[in-house]
């Protein structure tokens, strides 16, 4: 009977438990009108952890610049600039960015991207999410994984 106890004891006290906290970035490239869009969520903590600053300081200037220093995005095989219209602090533990990449006059026929955000966070991983051209396509991206390259 003491080991039916125990075992209910540890199978209940696990179901309390987190399975996994896995940290996870998202990006996410859409199309609308020719103007191509993008929208990331970072963990607040990680990314305030990562630049060295309070969770209250993070901002639209110093997420831009995290960005522009730690990613690159190509389409058609040419650098495309983004700008972060929008920061959000979500529920106190999420950040919300939008962003633009302005107005692409061409068919998207290649994408690049390059990522190495929070890659000094333990297994962080960036998921980018691509939907253009009537596709979506998701990748996995990390520490060993900073470049994507596709083709429609």
């Amino acid at each position: 009977m003491k080991i039916l106890v125990l075992i209910s004891t540890i199978f209940f006290m696990n179901l309390f438990i987190p399975v996994h906290d896995v940290p996870v970035a998202t990006f996410h490239i859409t199309a609308a009108d020719a103007v191509v869009n993008l929208d990331i969520t970072f963990d607040l903590e990680d990314f305030s952890e990562s630049l060295d600053i309070k969770t209250t300081e993070v901002n639209l200037k110093n997420v831009q610049a995290y960005l522009d220093e730690n990613t690159s995005f190509y389409f058609n095989d040419q650098a495309a600039n983004f700008k972060i219209t929008e920061v959000k602090i979500l529920r106190d533990h999420h950040i919300k960015a939008k962003g633009t990449f302005g107005r692409l006059e061409k068919n998207i026929k290649t994408v690049k991207v390059e990522n190495t955000c929070l890659n000094n966070v333990a297994r962080h991983s960036n998921v980018i999410q691509i939907d253009l051209n009537d596709q979506s396509k998701d990748y996995r991206m990390h520490k060993k994984r900073t470049v994507i390259s596709l083709v429609y």
